[in-house]
Parts: C-alpha cells; structure tokens; sequence
C-alpha cells in the first residue's frame, strides 16, 4: 500500500515545498523595507525577488501538470520525482536568498523567516531523499 502511494505523497511535498516559497517571497516582498533605499527597492534586490518568483512559478506550473496528469491515473513515477527534488531543492534556494536579503534580523529566532528557513531544510529528505529522487528520475530516463 505504501509503495502505491509513493507518487501521490511526492506530489504532496512538492506542493507543499511550492507554497512555502511562495509564502517566503510573497512575505519580503510585502515586509522587505530594509531592502528599499530612498523609498525604493534597489535594483540587485528587485532582480533577486524576481529571481525568487520565477522558481516559485516553474515549481507551480511543473507541480499543477503533474497533479492533473496523476489525477487522469498516469503514471509519472519519474516526473514526480523530478519535482520532489526539483521544488524542494528550490525551496531552499528561496529561502537561502530570502535571508540572504533579509540579513542579520533574520538570525533571530522569533523572526519567521528564521523559522522558515529551518523548517525546510528538513524536505529533501521527505517521501525519499533527492538523491533517491535523482536515481529514480535517471532510472525512468533509461540513464
């Protein structure tokens, strides 16, 4: 039963990994007034919140195809894989920049983006981790 529902958790974890980065993104852009100068986001700061937002797309986009194709009961065994690795992966990077933005206010432990970064580090482990992902993918690519 569990080895059935392999591909539906992963699934699961990258929708969770998606709209957690979202989250990220959506919180300093509304929140990121450290990152203004003279009113003004600097221009290195809108390329890195750009940046950020694009991953956040892609990982929607790849996440949305792969729900509707496993709620037609394909099989997307290496697909889902591909983006278990890929939006977790991605995950990290959004937050590694968030608080790269962010700077030193984001050491603190009551600061939510501290926690956020913590907390999802932890998900390329989930469901397998990305170098199972990784073997599995170059297994359905006949590599």
């Amino acid at each position: 039963m569990l080895m059935e529902k392999l591909q539906q958790e992963r699934l699961v974890v990258s929708v969770w990994a998606v709209a957690a980065a979202r989250y990220v993104t959506d919180w300093l852009m509304a929140n990121g007034d450290a990152l203004k100068h003279g009113g003004r986001r600097s221009q290195s700061a809108q390329f890195a919140l750009v940046e950020m937002a694009i991953e956040v797309c892609l990982g929607q986009s790849f996440t949305d195809r792969l729900i509707a194709a496993h709620m037609a009961g394909d099989q997307i065994v290496g697909e889902t894989s591909m983006a278990k690795y890929w939006t977790t992966d991605m995950v990290n990077r959004v937050c590694d920049r968030d608080l790269d933005l962010i700077g030193t206010a984001a050491a603190a432990n009551h600061h939510p983006m501290a926690r956020m970064f913590r907390d999802m580090r932890v998900m390329s482990i989930f469901a397998g981790t990305n170098e199972i992902m990784k073997n599995i993918a170059a297994r359905c690519l006949g590599l």
